[in-house]
């Protein structure tokens, strides 16, 4: 290992490159003076007298005197550890002065409750994240979403779920699934809705030819645009959109129920 790596080593520990350069000369050379050892790193003497200093505060380089000179010499490498150790510490002190401030950063963010909460995720990668996350992260009381989809043009995003499998982030999470769906696949949910802690009525797509996913989950409506290639994915927290959206939902569902009657 050449000097420039042992030199990249170091910085590694918290050295700047001059500190790191000079230890290094100071090393190499043993006792000396300044200015041997600014000629050993390439630095000027005056720039490397004032490193010495401060790596002498570190413990890295102590000073003797023969005569009416000045020697300068590197301390054992193993000294070395404890700018590691040191940092360590600094990190520990850091995550519990993040842990008191957090809270008040968290303030900060604190969205008006008549402001709509907006979130907006591109791509099949983007919506899928979407539904992980919501999943995830709901906070709510409800465990009941109610949704109105297109299960072809879901495949996009959701391949599981256009073949009429369940979504898996809302099995993971417990979540109770209504249903309102069409498909040219016909009713491929009929026969797996218990298993799939789910409720679902299926509509015609020549009658009713849905170009969207929407649904509606607590204070929350999630919408997903499939017209094309790229799928687009909203969040809104609003719990006055939420319920509209909710209401439209009934009466759809009203319709879909006399429809299979």
């Amino acid at each position: 290992m050449n000097d420039q790596q042992l030199i990249s080593h170091i910085e590694e520990l918290g050295l700047s490159n001059k500190e790191a350069r000079v230890y290094i000369a100071a090393l190499r050379i043993g006792p000396s003076a300044v200015q041997k050892i600014a000629d050993q790193s390439g630095i000027k003497r005056v720039t490397t007298y004032v490193i010495l200093e401060s790596l002498v505060g570190l413990g890295l380089v102590s000073q003797s005197i023969r005569g009416k000179k000045t020697y300068f010499v590197a301390e054992d490498p193993s000294n070395l550890k404890r700018l590691l150790e040191k940092r360590e510490q600094e990190l520990v002190e850091q995550n519990q002065n993040f842990d008191q401030v957090l809270p008040q950063l968290q303030g900060l963010k604190a969205i008006p409750q008549e402001m709509p909460e907006v979130k907006f995720y591109d791509g099949a990668e983007g919506v899928r994240t979407l539904f992980a996350t919501f999943f995830a992260e709901y906070k709510g009381d409800s465990r009941d979403i109610y949704s109105i989809s297109n299960l072809d043009e879901a495949g996009w995003y959701a391949p599981d779920v256009a073949q009429g499998k369940p979504n898996p982030y809302r099995i993971k999470n417990n979540i109770r699934s209504h249903m309102i769906y069409t498909s040219k696949r016909g009713p491929i949910y009929k026969d797996n809705d218990a298993e799939s802690n789910r409720e679902s009525y299926y509509m015609p797509p020549e009658k009713f030819p849905i170009t969207c996913d929407i649904n509606v989950m607590g204070d929350h409506v999630i919408m997903i645009s499939m017209n094309g290639s790229t799928p687009i994915g909203v969040t809104i927290r609003n719990q006055d959109l939420a319920n509209g959206m909710k209401n439209i939902f009934d009466m759809c569902w009203k319709l879909a129920e006399n429809l299979n009657l």
